[in-house]
């Protein structure tokens, strides 16, 4: 239960911190191509204005004159906004609450024209696109959650039973113990749960043709798991020594691992019927 939570909580992590960049990237992008479309439209708005001396627009903005604290005129919107403002970009906030792009320029006649670009749209994109990414969490972690459970039900709890049901023989002196196992801790808990069965085990002088067999079956399924475990092991710490690595290579390590597993499976599968004689 606890490698399944943490592998949980890693796999959502990530996914979280690869969608909040995502997130993050996209408002960039929109927020360069509010900035261009104010850029080219302000540029549109004073040609025009120069030639016919009124203030165009096609809805899709909102045009102000401003002469100190005066506005001498609006176009393109009814709602007020704060003055005195300064030249540049800027995000503005509307008297009714809405968020608005503002360009402000200094005519040669000394006052100021701003276009404002209502930024509704913008913020719906990034409410849909987060809760996008909530929902892929919640996915993810659902899907690893699952899948870890799943494959430690197949790898673990087959070999758990074993060394549960060889609690009940009990040898005077431990003399039968697997190999230590290293990697990955949940590969290595295997080794530990088996070798604390297995000394646990001290049968009587009458339980020999017990403990013999007993200790038949720990030889023989240490030496049928030792290479597989060991492959996967070493598969598992070239991904965490390699984070960086091509996907080409990871593809091929994960292919390695999967093969690995199913031997694994199919070891156990071939052991079990042996543990129930």
């Amino acid at each position: 239960m606890q490698l399944t939570l943490a592998i949980t909580a890693v796999v959502a992590l990530v996914v979280a911190l690869a969608g909040l960049a995502i997130i993050l990237y996209a408002d960039h992008r929109d927020r360069d191509a509010v900035d261009a479309a104010l850029k080219t439209r302000a540029e549109q708005v004073r040609a025009v204005a120069t030639k016919s001396g009124s203030l165009p627009t096609d809805g899709s903005v909102a045009v102000r004159i401003l002469d100190g604290t005066d506005v001498r005129a609006t176009v393109g919107t009814t709602t007020k906004f704060t003055i005195p403002v300064k030249d540049g970009f800027s995000t503005v906030t509307a008297a009714d609450g809405s968020h608005w792009r503002s360009w402000v320029e200094t005519l040669k006649t000394g006052a100021q024209m701003q276009v404002l670009f209502n930024l509704q749209d913008v913020e719906a994109k990034h409410a849909g696109n987060v809760r996008m990414i909530d929902l892929i969490v919640v996915i993810a972690a659902i899907v690893a959650g699952v899948g870890a459970w799943f494959v430690g039900g197949l790898v673990m709890r087959p070999l758990i039973k074993l060394a549960q049901d060889a609690q009940t023989i009990t040898p005077d002196e431990p003399e039968v113990r697997l190999p230590e196992i290293s990697g990955p801790p949940e590969v290595a808990d295997i080794g530990v749960a088996l070798n604390e069965a297995l000394d646990r085990m001290n049968v009587p002088d009458r339980h020999q043709f017990a403990q013999e067999a007993a200790e038949h079956f720990a030889k023989q399924a240490a030496d049928t798991l030792r290479m597989p475990l060991a492959d996967l092991g070493g598969g598992l710490d070239q991904l965490l020594d390699n984070p960086d690595m091509s996907s080409t290579q990871r593809h091929l390590v994960l292919a390695a691992i999967q093969t690995e597993y199913r031997r694994i499976v199919t070891l156990v599968d071939d052991l079990q019927p042996k543990a129930h004689r």
